[in-house]
C-alpha cells in the first residue's frame, strides 16, 4: 500500500510542478487577450465648454455660441462576432464603438460610430477588416487605415512611445510615455498625445458668421487636441483619460475663425474608479497565472514528491524486514532417535 500511495503522490507532484511551469507560458499566452465582446462604457465631462450650435445659426441667432456649456461624452465599446475575421479562439476582435457628445440640455453636439478589427494581443487596429467603418453622421468611410492602438494598450505595456488612433483625425499619431503616476492607489503609466492644428475637411456655412456679407462660404474645419491617458501596464487597460479638444471653422478668405467645440473633458470619478477596480481584478488574475499560481504549484508539487519518495522507501524497507523475519523463524528441533 505504501508503494502504491508513493507512486500516486509522485505522479501528482510531477503534474503540479509541470503545471507550474506551464501557467506562465502556455496558459498565460492563451488567456492574456482582449475580449471579443468588451461591453464597456466610459463617461467624460467638462464645464465651461465653448459650443457652436448649428441650429441657432439656421434660426438666425445673433450669437450661436455658448461658452458655459457642461458637456458629457459617453463612449460605449462592444463586440460583434459576425465578421469573417473573428473566430471564437482567434486573435482578432471586431469592436463597435459609439461616441455621443451632449450638453446638459441633452442637445446633441457630436456622434460617431466606429467599427474596427483589433488584434487581441497587441491592441492594434487592423488595416484590412471587412466590416470596418467610421460614420460621423455626415459621411460613412469604410476604407480608412485604422492601424494604431485602439482604446487600450498591449499587455505588459512598456515605458516607450506608441501610436494611438484618433477617430476624429482618422489616423494614428504618436502617443508619448510621460512618466508614472498612481490613480486611486493604482500604479499607472501616463501617456500624452499631441495633435497640432490640422484641417479635417470643409463645411458650407453662412458668410455672416465668418465676416462675410451674404450667401454661404466654404470654410475649413480645423482640429487640435492634447490627449492624456493613464494605463495599468500589466493589462494595458486605460483607467483614466483627459482631453483638451478644439475644433473651429476658418474663413480662408480673411482668416477669421469660429469655434465649434473647445474645452477640457475628463473621465468622471465614477468611471475612473470603475476602471481601476476592473484593472485590479485583471491584474490579480494575471498574477495568479504568472507568479502566485506557479509558486504554489511548485511548493505543493515538491511536498508531494518528497512524501511520495519517503513512502516508496518505507515500502521497500518494510518488505525486506518481513522477508528476513521469515527467513530466521525458529525451526522445530529434530527429536532424538529412539525418544519415542
Amino acid at each position: 500500500m505504501r508503494r502504491v500511495a508513493g507512486v500516486l503522490l509522485i505522479a501528482l507532484g510531477v503534474f503540479a510542478v509541470t503545471l507550474g511551469f506551464t501557467l506562465p507560458s502556455v496558459v498565460y499566452d492563451r488567456l492574456a487577450v482582449a475580449p471579443l465582446d468588451p461591453d464597456t462604457e466610459t463617461v467624460a465631462q467638462g464645464t465651461n465648454v465653448t459650443v457652436l450650435y448649428p441650429s441657432m445659426i439656421a434660426a438666425g441667432a445673433a450669437n450661436p455660441i455658448r461658452t458655459d456649456a457642461t458637456v458629457t461624452a459617453r463612449r460605449i465599446v462592444s463586440g460583434h462576432l459576425d465578421a469573417p475575421e473573428v473566430k471564437a479562439n482567434g486573435d482578432v476582435a471586431l469592436w463597435r464603438v459609439g461616441l455621443v457628445v451632449e450638453d446638459e440640455r441633452s442637445t446633441l453636439i457630436n456622434a460617431v460610430e466606429q467599427w474596427v478589427c483589433v488584434d487581441r494581443r497587441t491592441a492594434q487596429g487592423l488595416q484590412k477588416c471587412s466590416k470596418q467603418k467610421i460614420d460621423d453622421g455626415t459621411s460613412v468611410i469604410t476604407d480608412v487605415n485604422q492601424t494604431g492602438l485602439e482604446y487600450k494598450f498591449p499587455f505588459d505595456t512598456q515605458r516607450k512611445d506608441y501610436t494611438f488612433f484618433d477617430v476624429t483625425l482618422r489616423r494614428a499619431t504618436p502617443i508619448e510615455y510621460d512618466g508614472e503616476e498612481k490613480v486611486n492607489g493604482l500604479a499607472t503609466y501616463r501617456f500624452i498625445q499631441r495633435i497640432d492644428a490640422t484641417k479635417l475637411d470643409t463645411r458650407e456655412v453662412p458668410a455672416a458668421v465668418l465676416g462675410g456679407t451674404t450667401g454661404a462660404i466654404t470654410a475649413d474645419r480645423m482640429y487640435q487636441t492634447t490627449r492624456r491617458v493613464w494605463v495599468e501596464p500589466r493589462t494595458g487597460q486605460i483607467v483614466k483619460g483627459s482631453e483638451d479638444v478644439r475644433q473651429w471653422l476658418v474663413n480662408p478668405a480673411n482668416g477669421r475663425g469660429l469655434p465649434i467645440l473647445q474645452g477640457t473633458l475628463t473621465w468622471t470619478p465614477q468611471t475612473i474608479q470603475k476602471q481601476v477596480d476592473s484593472a485590479k481584478d485583471a491584474v490579480a488574475k494575471l498574477e495568479m497565472l504568472t507568479s502566485t499560481g506557479p509558486i504554489v504549484l511548485w511548493i505543493v508539487g515538491g511536498v508531494l514528491l518528497l512524501v511520495g519518495i519517503v513512502l516508496m522507501l518505507l515500502g521497500a524497507g518494510g518488505g525486506g524486514v518481513t522477508s528476513r523475519h521469515r527467513g530466521n523463524r525458529a525451526q522445530p528441533k529434530p527429536e532424538p532417535v529412539g525418544a519415542r
